[in-house]
C-alpha cells in the first residue's frame, strides 16, 4: 500500500497571511493537527501545527501582558499570522512511498503529519492516524 492510498484529500490549507485564529478554527473544525501553508499559486511553503499555535499564544500573552493585568485580560498581539509561526517543511513524502517506509520516516523525524507531493504539487496530507488505519488492513498478495 502506498502513501497515496492512505493520505487525506482534498488538502485543507492556509496561506501565510492567514490569522492564527483562522488557522486554529480550521484545525478545530477539520480535526487536523497540522495544516499545510501554501502560496497563492498553491505551492507548499510551510506547515503550521497546533503546537505552533499554542506556543504562539503563550509567547504573545507573555510579551503583551501587563503584570498588573489578570491573564484573562491579556490579548495576543505580537504573533498574529501563520507566516510568523509556520515552519518550512523539512520533510515531505512522495505519493508512491510504501506506507511502512512512511511510518518509519515519520517516527524517526518525530512528526505526526506530512505533506504528500507528486510532481512538485501538494496532493494530500498523511498522519499517524492514517498509518494506524493502514496497519489494520491486510496487505494483498
Amino acid at each position: 500500500m502506498q502513501t497515496r492510498d492512505i493520505m487525506t484529500t482534498p488538502v485543507i490549507a492556509v496561506t501565510p497571511p492567514a490569522a492564527l485564529a483562522d488557522a486554529a478554527d480550521v484545525m478545530s473544525r477539520s480535526g487536523f493537527t497540522t495544516l499545510p501553508v501554501v502560496d497563492p499559486t498553491g505551492h507548499l511553503v510551510g506547515l503550521v501545527s497546533e503546537i505552533d499555535l499554542v506556543e504562539a499564544g503563550f509567547r504573545s500573552r507573555a510579551e503583551n501582558t501587563d503584570p498588573d493585568d489578570s491573564a484573562d485580560n491579556a490579548t495576543p498581539h505580537t504573533l498574529d499570522t501563520v507566516a510568523m509561526v509556520m515552519h518550512t517543511p523539512g520533510l515531505a513524502v512522495p505519493a508512491d512511498l510504501d506506507w511502512a517506509e512512511l511510518a518509519r520516516r515519520m517516527a524517526e523525524a518525530g512528526v505526526r503529519a506530512l505533506p504528500v507531493m507528486e510532481h512538485d504539487k501538494l496532493i494530500g496530507m498523511v498522519t499517524f492516524r492514517d498509518v494506524l488505519r493502514a496497519m489494520r488492513v491486510p496487505e494483498e498478495s
